[in-house]
C-alpha cells in the first residue's frame, strides 16, 4: 500500500495504490483509488475492473446512488475485500458504465482511519 498526493493543480487530491479482491480472495488486481470522504461507500470502481475480479458472481442486489449534483443513478454492488496496511478489510464494490476513476470512501475510511495535512501527509490504515 501506497498513499501520495497527486500534485498542487488538482489541490493536491490524495491516493492510495492497494490490492482489491474478490471476497473469495482468489483473485486480486492492484488499483490507484482517490480518497474521497464525500462517497460514503466502500470503493467505486471502473466497471473493466469489477469483471476482471469477477465481482458480478457475487452482486447483491442494485443500488440507487445521489450524486453530489443532485443526480440519480443505479449501481451494480458486491462484497470485496482491500488490503489496507496488513489487513484484509470487507467492504462493498460499486460500479457503473462511465466511472473512470476509482474511489476509496467512507465506509473503508472509518474502518481504518485516516490521516490528511496536504500537501505533507497523508496515511490510511491509522489503526
Amino acid at each position: 500500500m501506497k498513499t501520495y498526493f497527486q500534485d498542487n493543480k488538482l489541490n493536491y487530491q490524495p491516493f492510495i495504490r492497494t490490492f482489491l479482491y474478490d471476497p473469495l480472495s482468489d483473485k486480486s488486481i492492484e488499483v490507484e483509488l482517490v480518497v474521497d470522504t464525500g462517497f460514503q461507500g466502500g470503493v467505486l470502481i471502473p466497471l473493466r475492473i469489477y469483471v476482471e475480479l469477477g465481482l458480478n458472481l457475487f452482486e447483491e442486489p442494485m443500488v440507487i446512488a445521489q450524486t453530489a449534483v443532485g443526480d440519480k443513478i443505479e449501481l451494480r454492488v458486491s462484497r470485496a475485500l482491500i488490503r489496507i496496511n496488513d489487513m484484509l478489510i470487507p467492504c462493498s464494490a460499486y460500479t457503473t458504465l462511465g466511472v473512470k476513476k476509482a474511489l476509496l470512501g467512507r465506509e473503508v475510511l472509518m474502518k481504518t482511519g485516516l490521516l490528511y495535512k496536504p500537501p505533507d501527509e497523508i496515511r490510511v490504515g491509522l489503526r
